[in-house]
This record gives structure tokens, sequence and C-alpha cells, in this order.
């Protein structure tokens, strides 16, 4: 009876402690509240959501698709911070479908707090990069829901270095009561759901200054169609239309744009297009400033109306690339930018540095046109470069095209419109690089260009004499003056009656007299008169591309 009463309590026993593994095992299979996964997008998405279920599915982390992640500190890398308990997870792209979506993963195996998920080998490992969710970077966001529980580990980013909490809403889905709800946990938030009424600035530009610092942010309207969970970018605006954040001024002269183009992969002797785009919200006319500062510092262009440069760096460094604007009602702004430069002494693969004529440059009807390619790399092999150059015309018809081991191609347009030529550079390894320039050729031209020489003095000048002018005074000029500017003048200086170098005589230097040499030496009515004090650089008594070549340098000095 007693070893009876023994082996009963020893088979309790036994139940008991496979119920309780069970229920480890059970539980252990779960994520926990406040678990931090993260997914590498590193196969084509745009954007990665998290959708997290239990059992039968009937208790969900929220709607189909899921949360959209956050954007980690390292790039391509996105986050979740887990609210509730949950078995099973699916990473998704915003829909459903082949392709859109990864099978259904369980949370246990593989998967854990500070686990990652690679979505192209799909396979969990450790991930200790960690760190929070840059400012701007987030994907695109899709229209959620409201969350049960919010998460509090989302740090806020102040931005702007205004010292406010103020966030801006480009309101492009036309909502009549645009409100911001944000919050840094489910018990710290700025209001009660759907948070407070936003303030209209300007058209379809709304703004609310919430009285601290938030980490959370969801605008809506007033609660019906909203956006997905936000990190709150102080001082900057978020476009629903486009799902992203940019930076916003608030004041009269807007920053629209500020570019190098490239951005990457620079190197030395190669043409960096810098490219910039303001308004005034008055009208006002903007003027642009382009200089660069580090491993060489120079003003590439002092202030003009010409809002696209180019720059050609000499010298290998880091370079912060500056972006100046200003108006004439004297408001202004900045915008830098970071620029590495390689040498390109040892580079293996090709790469183009320069072509010639520029991208949007004047070709002439009937006329051969010859593109000259600057290329450097190369260095394997029999260190050749080949060259193919495909030509289309405005009708879509394509040259047959060849590798050769010459630089430049010469075609002849022969009907009006944009030409395009994609120019290919080639290693002896097979590596190959490529762009496409885009070329305008006119039928509108004169068959011979027209050049203006300037008198000497103007009559008028004399009358400006004052009255008192002792009578000694000689009344001519001396003979021995010159009549022309040398050469090697710099571009901004005045010559009296001229400014070398304002081809288009506008009062300005700038990338608008490079192209109106062009257009000059290619025959264009709308720049037959020039003056040849001005326009002619090298100074050998004619005015073609040769002088905008020269002239386009020393902008660029």
């Amino acid at each position: 009876m007693v070893k009876r009463q023994h082996k009963v309590m020893c088979v309790v026993l036994c139940l008991a402690l496979i119920v309780s593994a069970l229920a480890i095992g059970s539980f252990s299979a779960f994520a926990a509240n406040g678990d931090t996964i993260y997914a590498r997008l590193n196969n084509g998405w745009s954007s990665v959501y998290v959708y997290m279920w239990s059992g039968s599915g009937e208790s969900t982390n929220a709607e189909w698709p899921g949360v959209q992640m956050s954007a980690a500190s390292e790039s391509g890398v996105y986050s979740y911070n887990v609210t509730g308990s949950w078995e099973n997870i699916i990473f998704n792209n915003g829909s459903g479908g082949t392709g859109n979506q990864t099978d259904d993963l369980s949370y246990s195996n593989g998967g854990g707090n500070g686990k990652i998920y690679d979505l192209n080998s799909g396979s969990w490992s450790d991930y200790s990069g960690g760190g929070n969710p840059q400012p701007g970077t987030q994907p695109g966001t899709q229209p959620g829901t409201q969350p049960a529980t919010q998460p509090a580990t989302q740090p806020a980013t102040q931005g702007g270095g205004t010292g406010t909490y103020t966030v801006y809403l480009l309101n492009t889905s036309g909502w009549s009561t645009p409100t911001c709800y944000m919050w840094n946990s489910s018990t710290d938030s700025n209001s009660a759901w759907p948070g407070k009424a936003m303030t209209l600035v300007e058209d379809n530009v709304w703004m609310y200054t919430a009285p601290k610092s938030y980490a959370n942010c969801i605008f809506s309207n007033s609660g019906n169609d909203q956006t997905g969970d936000l990190t709150a970018n102080y001082n900057q605006i978020f476009d629903y239309s486009k799902s992203s954040w940019s930076e916003y001024d608030p004041g009269d002269l807007r920053v629209k744009s500020a570019t190098a183009d490239p951005a990457s992969d620079v190197y030395t002797g190669m043409e960096v297009t810098l490219s910039a785009e303001a308004v005034n919200k008055n009208g006002a006319t903007v003027y642009y400033k382009f200089s660069v500062s580090g491993a060489a510092n120079m003003v590439i262009s002092d202030f003009s109306s010409a809002n696209t440069v180019n720059w050609t760096p000499t010298v290998a460094g880091n370079y912060t690339v500056t972006f100046d604007f200003k108006d004439t009602q004297g408001n202004t702004n900045t915008r830098t930018l970071s620029l590495t430069v390689q040498n390109d002494g040892n580079i293996v693969a090709p790469i183009i540095k320069s072509v010639t004529p520029a991208n949007l440059g004047y070709i002439k009807l009937n006329s051969n046109a010859t593109v000259t390619v600057n290329a450097g790399g190369g260095k394997t092999g029999t260190n050749l470069l080949f060259y193919k150059y495909i030509v289309t015309d405005p009708s879509g018809t394509k040259n047959t095209p060849y590798y050769t081991l010459n630089s430049n191609y010469t075609f002849k347009p022969t009907k009006a419109g944009k030409y395009t030529v994609e120019v290919y550079v080639q290693g002896s390894d097979n590596s190959t690089v490529s762009k496409t320039y885009t070329y305008t050729a006119s039928n509108d031209a004169p068959t011979s260009p027209v050049i203006v020489e300037p008198t000497t003095q103007p009559a008028t000048q004399p009358a400006t004499q004052p009255a008192t002018q002792p009578a000694t005074q000689p009344v001519t000029q001396p003979v021995t003056q010159p009549v022309t500017q040398p050469v090697t003048q710099p571009a901004t200086q005045s010559g009296g009656d001229f400014i070398f170098g304002d081809a288009n005589n506008d009062g300005d230097v700038d990338v608008k007299d490079v192209t109106y040499i062009q257009k000059h030496s290619a025959g264009y009515k709308d720049a037959q008169v020039i003056d040849k004090r001005a326009a002619d650089i090298d100074g050998n008594g004619k005015i073609n591309v040769v002088d905008a070549t020269q002239l386009q340098h020393i902008i660029n000095q």
C-alpha cells in the first residue's frame, strides 16, 4: 500500500514536472513585451513590416500587414519593439503574396530579443549593432492603426537648432482637421487619442509644437485616416504622399534641394555637378553661391543666378560642400553635404571623369559634333580602356555601336531636337561604367555668327566730368591707354565698358556666359551679338568652344 502510494506520488510528480517543462517551453516560445527584434532589409523591398500572433491568430500585434519597422543606426537594418507576447512572426513589405512576405516563422526557432532576421538568406542570428532609429530615414509609411500600447524606447530627435519641439505636416491628402498624437509610453503622451489639433501655416502645411520632447508621433485626420507610428523629427516636415521627412524652412527663403552628382565614388579629376534650388515665397529673386572646404578650400562660384556649377577636385580627401542662398529681400539660408574624393592612381574599375560637350549642351544641326571622354582607372591587365558610344536621335533611331580605343566620337545631327549619347568605358577585365548625356540640336541658326566689335571709349563719358574741372586737364584720354584687357585678367574684373568673361553682357560672369559662347560658336540666333573682348578668353582673336572651356575653368577656380 505504501509502495503504491509512492508509485502514485511519483506519477503525479512526473506529470507535474512534464507540465512544468511544457509550460516553460511554451513560455520560451513567445516574444515578450519589451523585446527588440531586427530585420536586415537586403532583398529589394523598400520597407519592412512585422506581423505577430499566437495560436489560431485571433490575437495579433496589429492588423495585417502589422507594424512598420523603424530604421536603426546601421544602414539597411530596421527594428521593432515588441508589445505583447507572441509566438509566430511574418516579415512583409506592406502587402501579401509570393515575394512580398516571408513564410510563417516561429519566434523561438532562432529568433529572440536582440536577434536579427536576414531577409535575403532567410536566417536568424545574433545582432550586436543595436542603436536607435535615425531621423528622417524611416521608409515609406502606410496608414496604420493606433497602437494599443505605445513603445517607450525610441528617443526623440531634436533638429534645426531652434530649441522648440515643432513638427510639420504636408497635408497632401486634404485632411480637414489634422491632429498630432505624440508619446513616449502608454502613460506619457501629449493628449488622449487622436492628439492635439494642428495649426495651418500656409497652403497644405500644418504645424504642432509640443510642450516637451516626445519620441513618437502619429498624424491623423482627427483620428480617422492616419499615418503609421513615426519617429518624431523636430523642425522637419512629414510629406504624407511620400511618407518621408525632410528639412523645413519656416522663413521666406526656402531651400528645396542641394545635391552633388556624383555624391559617391568621386575621384580626382572627375567633374562633379553641384545643383541647388531655393524659392522665396514672395517671389523675390534668389542667388546661389557654391564653395568647398577641407582637403582644399575654394569658392567654386560666388553669388549669381546660376543654380548649377561644375567642380573638378584635384586633391583627394574629405570635403564639405556649402550651398549658400540669398535673395533680394535680404534673406539668407545655407545647406552643406560631405563628399569624399579618392585618388584614382590605382583604380581597377574604369571611371568616367568628364565628357565634352557638357550635359545639356548645344550642337549644331547638320554639322559634326564631337563627344570627348576623359576617363581613368582600368589599372589591370593591359591597362587599356575601350570606348563605345550609343547615339539616339529625336526619333529614337540609334547608331550601331562598337568598342574602340578612341576616347572621342563624331556624329552629325540631321534632325532638330534632343540627342542622347550613352558613353561606355570598359577595362581590359571587361568591367564597365557608363553615363548618358543629352544635347540639343537646332535648325534655327544663321549661316555665320555675327561678332560685334565694341567702340573704344563711349562718346557720352566725358559728360560726367565736373564743371569745375581745371581748364588745363586734357579733354581726351592718353593715346597710350590700352583698348582691350589682357587675357590673364580675372573673370570678374571690369574693363571699363565691358567685363572680361561676361559674354552675354548681363553684368555677371557665370555658367550662363559659358553656354552663351557655346551657342554663339554653334551659330544660334539668340547668341549672335557678343563682345569679342569679353568672350575671347584665350586671346587668339577667335570665339569658339575653347574659350567656353577656358572660361569654365576660370569660374571653377
